[in-house]
């Protein structure tokens, strides 16, 4: 059975090498902000924590300038309207992460993902966040993208 951390390799891999296009640094950046922010909501959900509401409140100025970043690339790429294909991403990515984690009882899944609530409440304000999404770029297990030229 996976852990939480593994599928959220596993589907940020599948993802990443699923989308058309080239991800330049900022595009990449915010895709994985956008993993982010999907994975504590989808645990926050099921786990029925108010971390999501907490962490989407202190960093809503990163997250929107994310978002934005993410409609540009989708429009770039040819997705037409970028912001229904973020949409349409992001429930994607809700969807792939909720059926993974139902792999696990709740009570697996919860205590799994504490880590990862830990790091979403650890955040003050948005610089914080950018922060840990810069640093997470340079990780050794962060999905392929087709970086742009």
């Amino acid at each position: 059975m996976l852990g939480v951390a593994a599928c959220i390799i596993a589907l940020s891999a599948q993802a990443a090498t699923r989308q058309g296009g080239c991800y330049s640094g900022a595009d990449i950046e915010a895709e994985q902000a956008i993993r982010f922010q999907t994975q504590v909501m989808v645990v926050s959900d099921i786990c029925r924590d108010t971390t999501y509401t907490s962490f989407s409140q202190h960093v809503r100025e990163a997250l929107a300038g994310y978002q934005r970043q993410m409609v540009d690339h989708f429009r770039r790429t040819g997705g037409g309207s970028g912001e229904r294909v973020l949409d349409s991403f992001m429930t994607r990515l809700a969807n792939e992460f909720s059926l993974a984690a139902g792999h696990q009882s709740v009570a697996e899944l919860c205590q799994g993902s504490a880590t990862l609530l830990a790091t979403a409440n650890g955040f003050a304000n948005s610089a914080d966040f950018r922060h840990y999404i810069a640093a997470q770029m340079a990780a050794p297990n962060r999905p392929p993208y087709l970086a742009c030229k």
